[in-house]
């Protein structure tokens, strides 16, 4: 059996959606013990850590698929886009994703607000840029001609939306643990927030999961 380049290619995609749904399970099933006020804080404090152990896998997924798309869909003829901008791309996304785990493993390193400052602005980037060639594709036909990749596009930056806003909910649990550690009615507060937070991170996880369901439908049967 001859195993070609594009046929790894397709093992490499499949294995980075694996981790991107089966890291957000862990994620959230993780964050129901982080919001469990019943749970000592230190408990809540380990979840935490697991949590963030998960969400590299979405990470990692999500900065991955961008190379491997572009690159799946150039060696098919679907897009224009090869040569030095293919390569850029990829150069790109490798440095990215090199930082992401860098500053996992260096959180309280002077850089890594910094990083995670334009790890934001890159993800803003992103949205813009495969949203908007999603769409100018869809209503164009051009640069992208198949309607069922142009779509993948789209929704692969409305993606990127959701899990922006699932990070930024971040926030509001490191707000609440601050009230917590406080103890009193400060602590009680502390854990509405961080409740009200999960909650709304709820409803983001189940659109994300079912957006991604959505695009991988969208590139294994391409139905239009």
């Amino acid at each position: 059996m001859y195993v070609t380049t594009y046929d790894i290619l397709i093992y490499l995609h499949t294995v980075l959606f694996v981790y991107w749904l089966g890291g957000d399970l862990g994620v959230y099933l993780s964050s129901r013990f982080v919001a469990d006020r019943n749970l000592s804080l230190d408990e809540r404090f380990r979840f935490m850590q697991v949590l963030m152990q998960c969400d590299m896998g979405p990470r990692t997924a999500l900065i991955g698929l961008i190379p491997l798309g572009f690159q799946m869909a150039w060696m098919q003829g679907l897009s224009p886009i090869g040569g030095a901008p293919l390569i850029a791309i990829w150069v790109f996304c490798m440095i990215w994703l090199a930082a992401n785990w860098w500053m996992f493993f260096n959180d309280q390193h002077a850089m890594t607000p910094k990083l995670r400052g334009v790890d934001i602005y890159i993800r803003y980037a992103v949205i813009l840029g495969m949203g908007g060639l999603g769409l100018m594709s869809l209503m164009t036909a051009a640069p992208i001609a198949d309607k069922w990749l142009a779509a993948k596009l789209l929704l692969f930056g409305f993606a990127v939306v959701l899990g922006v806003y699932l990070r930024s909910e971040i926030k509001n649990w490191i707000i609440g643990f601050g009230m917590v550690r406080a103890g009193g009615d400060a602590a009680t507060k502390g854990n509405d927030i961080i409740e009200a937070a999960l909650d709304r991170s709820k409803v983001a996880a189940m659109i994300l999961w079912t957006v991604v369901a959505v695009i991988a439908f969208l590139g294994k049967v391409k139905p239009f």
